[in-house]
């Protein structure tokens, strides 16, 4: 596998603990923004090793698309991992929600959205190991 890969996914599973830490602290903002980053993240690493690189992009959806492949995800995982990009805009951008961003973001959503973002970073990784064990 390429250094590259490796970083990528690195980050990812990093990102991933960081919007973990952030629930625990109750940074809303903070947990979905890090988990919308980790499952991008995630989905640029597969992207660098199945296709060589990956569009300049934050939307989920249009990573899923380049790639081809659900990752073995149900619909309703799928979906979920698609309203994770709002999340990149949403936590950032206060004129987005017309106030702070964590007064926007409910305790259950940051939970659903580190939760969805640790599926899709669990089933990259997967999809990595088992490419990795073909070459």
């Amino acid at each position: 596998m390429r250094e590259e890969i490796s970083w990528w996914m690195k980050l990812a599973r990093r990102d991933l603990w960081r919007a973990s830490e952030s629930l625990k602290t109750g940074d809303r903002a903070a947990a979905v923004f890090w988990a919308q980053q980790a499952a991008e993240k995630a989905l640029k690493s597969l992207l660098l090793a199945a296709k060589g690189g990956f569009p300049k992009t934050h939307s989920i959806r249009r990573l899923f698309e380049e790639l081809g492949s659900n990752l073995g995800l149900s619909e309703e995982e799928l979906e979920a991992s698609y309203e994770l990009t709002q999340y990149y805009y949403l936590s950032r951008y206060p004129d987005i929600v017309e106030g702070l961003p964590d007064e926007a973001i409910s305790s259950a959503t940051a939970r659903r959205a580190v939760d969805t973002a640790r599926r899709v970073v669990e089933a990259a990784e997967k999809a990595l190991e088992e490419a990795s064990k073909k070459n």
